[in-house]
């Protein structure tokens, strides 16, 4: 492995390249910045929310329009036109919509109305604001013309996002014979901005056509990004002496929670709890939790795992999913080859779960996120109570950022962990991404962790080049960690390894010439890893074609070619184990996702080929039912049929999906899972009996059963919140 100061020394050798770019970035960013808006000021109370833009004030903002199509005829004028206008008062900010169709009402396409729907089922509108106007961060809000609410945080210029935060906004919609109309006030609040008289902020919208399949922009974008590619946006101006105001929040939440436990016995212990968010100026946010709570939060989706690797779960707990996107390293790639990432060198799902999957209580902690000037900063500390094999532990950690050179950054990072019986656990190092030439980036990092009586072999480190434009989509990365790396708070797939990787994907796209097809091309995902002695361990090689037609569906077919050199015995299932040796082995794949506008869809993958010493083939099957936008129901099955020279096994898994949206503040969810290995039947109903921007109301039901009936526990969970703001 390269020492610590050599590798230091390659990540600092882009930045003498990005000197010389810095000249062409801004020059380029300047000719995107040419689009600009005004808002216009009115008086508080002036706006009545309700759909319909009749207020006269209305008509002092001069509209955004001549939205320019990305898809699917880059650079075309889009063909239905869109007027938005901006107002703001001293507490909201005002987005005036009217998307105008030339079927009226009889062409818009709506399939869900829960909160973060699916965007690209459904006519939609998206604006996104650059508030500090720095091309890098922004908050995006998305609607559809049911009133339908969608929003997240981007960072990295659209590299990282975050799906799952969910800001204070509110909306209301209207549908008339020439199109649909909508009304959107977000409170200064919910926003973060520079503290200054007048402000410049990046702005850009999207209007989406479904039955079109067109996707257009206001600030116009190439087919290869998305609306979270702010340095690409346009200017919005006219915002003046606009304040955030006290920014103080008080969340408090009850529950009543009833369990029956495999001993036979019952529980109930009502539970209180309190989170408040608090702006700290007008750039950064506090946020303390007390007895902290997620027992309405949807369970995990059960995965069947067929690799050496160990599985990974995505974070699904509200209080670490904001501002999530600031805790990564590294670039976020665009292609989706593998399940799990290599490392995360922060995994909140390591605070309060334990490694067997049991809820560790979690007593409280604090968490300060956002920007001071050209620096992001992160930090976080939260205490968990004792239960069995778990002591009472300590987790805290420290992220900052800096801005530099345009849109890159250079940051550091550091985790503790720290448990009452004295062990202890540290992860620190430093990430850097550049960017040139809006398509070229770089992105490096070094960690390392500490152990009692661990003291060398502990280090990890990692360094990927990319390129995505309209037609090329490639990178090439390493990543070298030691057998002795241990990041107890963050994730690591694999330690005593090297592995080189690189990627390679051509996008073409028809146009015209053949108006039904998105775009199509070839691909190639390959993958080298070595142990510390760089002697082979895996090897893969993934080619595939791809295809995506302009309703959405999408075909792809390919082959994996694959190398695993085990040194002891590996337990693949249960009691079947694959002996120490060389194995040679490939994979035939194809798979198919049909357009999800219609009443009736869903997916089908099929893999086939040989498996270590024998075969296998497995089945991924899924079907959904939508008849319209409030009920939907989903049925997937994935199936494995393994043949190997030390005995045959297959598995499945089942799940049902169920859902019905009563309207947008009442909601009904259903997960029910079969995992033929447990031979288990779990169930997680969720009833959201009274869903607001300020709090909800909810009901959850869970339960396992075995397969001959017998339930082994159940709970019964009532939620309440509020979001109290002063």
């Amino acid at each position: 492995m390269r020492s610590p100061a050599s590798v230091l020394l390659l990540i600092a050798l882009p930045i003498a390249l990005t000197v010389s770019a810095a000249s062409a970035q801004t020059s380029l960013t300047e000719i995107h910045k040419g689009r600009k808006m005004y808002a216009v000021a009115v008086d508080n109370g002036a706006i009545k929310l309700d759909g319909v833009l009749n207020e006269p004030q209305w008509k002092l903002a001069e509209p955004a329009t001549d939205f320019i199509q990305r898809l699917p005829h880059t650079g075309m004028p889009a063909t239905e036109r869109t007027e938005v206008r901006i107002l703001y008062d001293q507490h909201n900010i005002y987005v005036g919509v009217h998307c105008l169709d030339s079927a009226g009402d009889q062409g818009i396409t709506i399939k869900d109305i829960r909160p973060d729907f699916y965007t690209l089922d459904s006519d939609g509108f998206q604006v996104v604001f650059d508030t500090f106007d720095d091309d890098r961060n922004c908050f995006l809000f998305g609607i559809n013309p049911a009133g339908a609410r969608f929003d997240m945080q981007i960072g990295s210029d659209g590299t990282a996002s975050n799906t799952a935060w969910n800001g204070i906004w509110y909306v209301k919609t209207r549908i008339d014979r020439d199109g649909w109309h909508a009304e959107i006030a977000i409170p200064l609040t919910t926003l973060r901005f520079n503290k200054t008289e007048e402000q410049i902020w990046g702005v850009n919208f999207e209007r989406r056509v479904r039955r079109k399949s067109e996707d257009s922009y206001w600030a116009p974008l190439p087919a290869a990004f998305r609306l979270g590619r702010i340095s690409l946006a346009g200017t919005l101006l006219g915002l003046k002496g606009i304040k955030q105001g006290r920014n103080l929040y008080v969340k408090p939440y009850a529950t009543t929670p009833f369990s029956r436990k495999p001993s036979g016995g019952t529980l109930f212990k009502p539970e209180a709890g309190l989170d408040v968010k608090y702006g700290v100026g007008s750039q950064l946010t506090l946020d303390l939790t007390a007895n902290t709570d997620f027992s309405q939060v949807e369970a995990d989706e059960e995965q069947i795992n067929l690799t050496r690797y160990s599985l990974f779960f995505p974070e699904k707990r509200d209080f670490f999913l904001e501002n999530a996107s600031l805790f990564k390293v590294g670039r976020t790639r665009p292609f989706v080859s593998q399940p799990r990432p290599d490392f995360v060198p922060f995994f909140t799902r390591r605070i309060g779960i334990s490694k067997d999957g049991r809820l560790i209580p979690i007593l409280g902690g604090a968490r300060l996120t956002g920007r001071a000037g050209k620096y992001t900063l992160g930090m976080l500390s939260m205490e968990t109570d004792q239960i069995e094999g778990n002591p009472h532990t300590n987790y805290s950690m420290i992220r900052v950022r800096r801005d530099i050179l345009g849109k890159s950054d250079v940051g550091g990072f550091f985790t503790s962990k720290i448990a009452e019986d004295g062990q202890y656990n540290r992860t620190y190092g430093t990430d850097i991404n550049l960017n040139f030439f809006k398509n070229l980036d770089v992105s490096s990092y070094v960690f390392r962790t500490d152990s009692p009586g661990v003291h060398d072999k502990n280090w990890a480190s990692y360094f990927e080049v990319g390129w995505k434009d309209d037609l090329l989509d490639l990178s090439a990365r390493r990543l070298a960690v030691d057998e002795n790396f241990d990041p107890q708070m963050g994730y690591i797939s694999r330690t005593a390894m090297r592995k080189n990787a690189g990627d390679f994907e051509l996008t073409f796209r028809p146009r015209e010439r053949v108006p039904w097809i998105r775009y199509l091309g070839p691909a190639v995902l390959a993958e080298y890893t070595t142990d510390p002695q760089n002697s082979p361990e895996s090897k893969s090689l993934n080619t595939y074609f791809d295809m995506v037609l302009k309703n959405g569906s999408q075909f792809q077919a390919g082959r994996i070619s694959s190398f695993e050199r085990l040194e002891k015995p590996l337990k693949i299932h249960l009691n079947q184990t694959i002996a120490p040796g060389d194995y040679r082995f490939a994979d035939y794949y194809v798979s198919f996702v049909t357009d999800r506008n219609h009443l009736i869809g869903g997916s089908v993958r099929i893999d086939s080929g040989s498996f270590y010493d024998g075969t296998r083939r497995s089945y991924l099957l899924s079907g959904d039912l939508r008849p319209g936008y409030k009920f939907s129901a989903g049925l997937s099955w994935n199936h494995n049929d393994v043949h190997l020279s030390g005995g045959d096994f297959s598995t499945n898994l089942i799940g049902a999906r169920l859902g019905y949206a009563f309207s947008t503040r009442h909601l009904f969810n259903a997960l029910i899972q079969y995992d033929s290995d447990t031979k288990d039947v779990s169930s997680n109903l969720r009833l959201n009996l009274f869903h607001t921007p300020t709090g909800d109301f909810y009901l959850v039901y869970n339960e396992r059963r075995s397969s001959t009936g017998k339930v082994l526990d159940r709970a019964i969970i009532c939620k309440l919140t509020h979001i109290i703001s002063f």
